[in-house]
């Protein structure tokens, strides 16, 4: 009799849009439906998904949010505002010295957060969510080891074609569980946008690895059954806003007079209302203010203004630049409203079972699927 084996095939950022526009899976998944997201980045949607639950309840929404009492950068509000040459270099000092000290086991990075401000904020995800024990949440790899469920996984830390071949040579292992991530993808779409050749080019790859893996499960006796899923879609860049420069023409100077953090599409701030009206008039009509009860909607509502007291989106295609994440404009973002077209994820399966409309179902429908195979 043949072995079951579930192959989770997680590509980030692979928006449903992309994938019609490119008929990606549509000669290997008799289920492909649409996938509904959350707001915020992977920091956001990667918990979500393997926990099935929101950012207000595992607690991780920005990479970075407001530093509590003792932050992984309390000991660095010593350094003065350095120029951008210098700033830089220090970064990559701070990086290495918060690497040594081993407290963040999450992928994070410093990106270009001004290196006299870094005290004031904090690495929000320290766990690792694609381990046991990541997350202040039960995840599909707690329950998998919880229950005896063996499964093997790669991830962002090793090399897209590596993972290939391993999970393919993997078939050959008595294993009910093969995790694939990968976010190649989204670092090519970043750079070249949502619908270029590349894109194409890089989804064949993907289609050609399940190919693979279809023939090395008749080789090696084993029943295939396939998920493939992102995190959340991709929209391409078409304006941008400066927040920064816009807050200093109204005589608002960044860590003097307001504390905030600029995302790639969200500007977070911490303060009274007036900086709140000052950055509504920058955002003008390239971004909202999202109240209270959006938040909550959202599932992304933090009482304690842990991820800032005023929160303004951009506007789907708007790029906040420069911001904390980068100085220059890229091709494609995401970080969008969760319900414009191009924020929303995909979901394929060749397994008899329904798909959830949601990452949140994701953690519910992969139990069900392994569960049903033992």
């Amino acid at each position: 009799m043949a072995r079951p084996v579930t192959l989770v095939f997680l590509v980030d950022a692979l928006g449903w849009e992309i994938a019609e526009h490119f008929q990606f899976g549509r000669d290997h998944f008799g289920t492909r439906a649409p996938l509904g997201t959350v707001l915020g980045y992977s920091a956001a949607a990667i918990p979500s998904l393997l926990s099935g639950t929101t950012p207000a309840e595992h607690g991780s929404w920005a990479m970075f949010r407001r530093a509590g009492d003792s932050g992984s950068f309390d000991s660095l509000r010593w350094i003065p505002a350095l120029p951008h040459a210098m700033d830089w270099r220090a970064r990559r000092w701070i990086r290495r010295w918060l690497d040594r000290r081993g407290r963040v086991h999450a992928y994070y990075d410093l990106y270009e957060i001004p290196t006299h401000l870094l005290h004031r904020f904090d690495v929000a995800q320290t766990g690792d969510p694609f381990r046991p024990d990541g997350l202040a949440r039960e995840t599909v790899f707690d329950w998998m080891q919880a229950q005896g469920v063996r499964y093997r996984l790669w991830d962002y830390r090793t090399d897209e074609g590596g993972n290939f071949r391993a999970a393919e040579a993997a078939l050959a292992e008595r294993v009910d569980v093969l995790f694939v991530y990968t976010a190649e993808l989204d670092a090519l779409m970043h750079r070249a946008g949502i619908f270029h050749p590349s894109v194409g080019a890089r989804l064949r790859v993907y289609s050609a690895f399940l190919e693979a893996m279809r023939r090395g499960a008749r080789t090696h006796d084993v029943e295939l059954e396939t998920v493939l899923l992102s995190d959340h879609g991709m929209t391409d860049v078409t304006d941008t806003v400066d927040v920064w420069q816009g807050m200093m023409q109204q005589g608002w100077k960044l860590g003097r007079d307001y504390t905030a953090f600029f995302d790639s599409t969200m500007a977070r701030a911490w303060g009274g209302e007036d900086v709140a009206a000052a950055m509504s008039v920058v955002m003008g009509e390239k971004g909202k203010r999202l109240g209270a009860p959006q938040l909550r909607a959202f599932g992304c509502y933090f009482p304690g203004g842990e991820y800032g007291d005023h929160v303004f989106l951009a506007d789907p295609g708007v790029l906040i630049v420069p911001s904390f994440m980068g100085s220059r404009r890229i091709a494609a973002m995401h970080g969008y409203h969760p319900e414009d077209r191009c924020s929303v994820g995909c979901f394929m399966t060749d397994a008899p079972m329904p798909a959830p409309a949601s990452i949140l179902g994701f953690k519910s429908h992969l139990q069900r699927v392994v569960g049903a195979r033992r």
